[in-house]
């Protein structure tokens, strides 16, 4: 997998991968557009140096950061188009980005390098993968209330056993599911005493 290798064999893979696709780096001051879910041209990015964010508005003017993006990270607008939301991604630092043309990447390589397959099928391989993740976001995000964000978040990760086991932290989860800490631990202690979910520790099981 793409995302499994390390920083500068990634960087080498796509300086290869330059011999039979087009590609071109562009440097970001901070805080400055990079592309968004309007941008007709098809973009895959890479980001070399620096930290960005993707970022959703929606019809109300809301901001919600979907996705964090740090160096070795892989984006997209490919996923984007038919969001009703504008999505748009955005520097967080002085960032170096290293862009793919999607079109060339999805034509046969003339020059017949076998790294080119190869690179074809882990890049749409997590392309959908970050695209699954995305879309999971944009739709805990829609939801209105803090006990909708909560049961939508564990009932996505549990396992056939209704039990999800916390790998970070509580406060992670609320930050990840933008709800305030203390409203988070409020809820899941009301679900605990409406017999809606057991919490043992960093292990929560579903009751019904």
């Amino acid at each position: 997998m793409l995302e499994n290798i390390e920083k500068q064999k990634t960087l080498d893979f796509i300086k290869q991968l330059s011999n039979c696709v087009n590609t071109y780096c562009q440097l970001y001051s901070d805080k400055e557009f990079i592309l968004s879910s309007t941008y007709m041209k098809k973009q895959i990015g890479f980001i070399k140096s620096g930290k960005a964010s993707i970022i959703k508005i929606d019809e109300h003017g809301n901001t919600t950061i979907l996705k964090l993006l740090k160096e070795n990270d892989i984006f997209s607008n490919l996923f984007f188009q038919n969001s009703e939301d504008e999505i748009y991604v955005i520097s967080n630092d002085k960032t170096e980005i290293i862009f793919i043309d999607y079109y060339t990447i999805l034509k046969n390589c003339t020059k017949g390098c076998p790294i080119h397959h190869t690179f074809v099928l882990n890049l749409f391989e997590l392309l959908m993968k970050d695209n699954k993740q995305q879309n999971e976001k944009i739709e805990l995000l829609s939801k209105r209330s803090v006990r909708e964000k909560i049961e939508f978040f564990l009932k996505h990760r549990m396992n056939e056993h209704q039990v999800f086991k916390v790998t970070t932290s509580y406060t992670a989860i609320a930050e990840y599911i933008a709800v305030d800490r203390s409203n988070f631990m409020r809820e899941l202690r009301k679900m605990e005493q409406e017999k809606i979910i057991k919490k043992e520790g960093k292990i929560i099981t579903f009751l019904n």
